[in-house]
């Protein structure tokens, strides 16, 4: 999920929100925001 960088209307709480949804969502994944890209992202965890 992107977002645009230049929209002020987004704020860090909204991003940082929007991350613990999906980790509540989507338990089997590591989310995290990719601050280069400016996009929350996703990838399986690993398995220990």
């Amino acid at each position: 999920m992107k977002f645009d960088k230049e929209d002020p209307a987004v704020s860090l709480k909204d991003v940082l929100a929007k991350v613990q949804e999906i980790q509540r969502q989507h338990p089997e994944l590591d989310v995290f925001f990719d601050g280069d890209e400016y996009a929350i992202c996703s990838r399986p965890r690993k398995k220990a």
